[in-house]
């Protein structure tokens, strides 16, 4: 059962969410303590979609590059 939402959301019961982004409930329980979105209806739980996975993005790490060397050209220009 699919609940829409005025904002134009939709919320959808935990398991379809666990499926759609390839999880398991347990990893969904660890979204849980970190923050991801759900609320209880009737004693399921229900995700919003489009929240949910705004917020599963914006968890998203990047690492910096590494800075190389200076080239040799480059070196001697500054020396």
């Amino acid at each position: 059962m699919h609940i829409s939402l005025p904002n134009g959301d939709v919320l959808i019961p935990d398991a379809e969410f666990a499926e759609k982004i390839d999880a398991t409930r347990r990893t969904l329980g660890n979204l849980d303590h970190e923050g991801c979105p759900f609320v209880m209806i009737a004693g399921r739980k229900y995700r919003p979609l489009n929240e949910g996975l705004n917020w599963i993005g914006s968890r998203i790490q990047r690492r910096n590059p590494r800075r190389g060397r200076p080239r040799r050209a480059e070196a001697q220009a500054e020396a």
